[in-house]
């Protein structure tokens, strides 16, 4: 199927969750319903900063301004959902790295300076 889309922001400074609310309208060129996504941004901070994750979610509604009242409504559970998932691999990552056996030839320590050569070191 083939759609039109349109964009539509909403700004309220006092809003302090979603300050700024964004919702694009899939409109289907031939006859049918159209679709409503809201779409958020997830901050997260990582080693090198705060890394951005779009998030979207489609909102029931019949018309932009309902798709904006119920924004929040469908918001915040997609934005928990996302964040318990992020939360999950990074424990399995953690995980992982913390249990697996690092081998002598894995270190790559050439180069480094701080390399014992143990033969020489037997008398």
């Amino acid at each position: 199927m083939i759609y039109k889309r349109e964009e539509y922001i909403e700004e309220n400074p006092q809003d302090q969750k979603f300050p700024v609310k964004r919702i694009d309208v899939m409109a289907p060129v031939d006859e049918g319903r159209k679709m409503f996504i809201g779409q958020v941004v997830l901050g997260v901070q990582t080693p090198i900063g705060v890394q951005q994750i779009p998030i979207s979610f489609e909102i029931q509604a019949d018309s932009v301004q309902e798709a904006f009242r119920k924004f929040e409504q469908y918001a915040v559970p997609k934005l928990e959902e996302s964040r318990r998932q992020l939360e999950d691999e990074l424990r399995k990552v953690r995980e992982e790295a913390s249990s697996r056996i690092v081998r002598p030839g894995e270190l790559n320590l050439r180069g480094t300076g701080n390399v014992v050569d143990f033969n020489r070191l037997k008398p």
